[in-house]
């Protein structure tokens, strides 16, 4: 764990020197992430809302962390989401290509 004051400039500089993931290791991050797990009961918001059960198991940036750094410890910017929903937010832009390519043009 890093035990650092988080700063928006250094994290910043940890997105231009390619190691983003020092910011999950910091003490700020833990704080944050655990209270929106509590917060949520530890289960995924977006299962929640179709009325299914999942459990938390990422804590997700709803604004990407490298576009927007200075939301990183905001809690209002995290949502708790199962891997499947994780998974699907993160590869939405490459599902709508494959289906895009394989579409019937007629």
């Amino acid at each position: 764990m890093i035990k650092r004051n988080v700063t928006t400039e250094w994290i910043i500089q940890q997105i231009q020197d390619g190691k983003t993931y020092r910011f999950y290791l910091t003490a700020d991050w833990q704080r944050v992430r655990d209270k929106k797990r509590t917060m949520e009961h530890n289960e995924c918001e977006r299962c929640r809302a179709v009325g299914k059960y999942s459990p938390c198991e990422a804590v997700h940036h709803k604004k990407y962390l490298k576009a927007r750094p200075d939301l990183a410890l905001d809690i209002n910017n995290l949502e708790c989401l199962c891997k499947d929903c994780h998974y699907k937010e993160h590869h939405k832009l490459q599902e709508k290509i494959f289906s895009e390519e394989f579409s019937e043009k007629w």
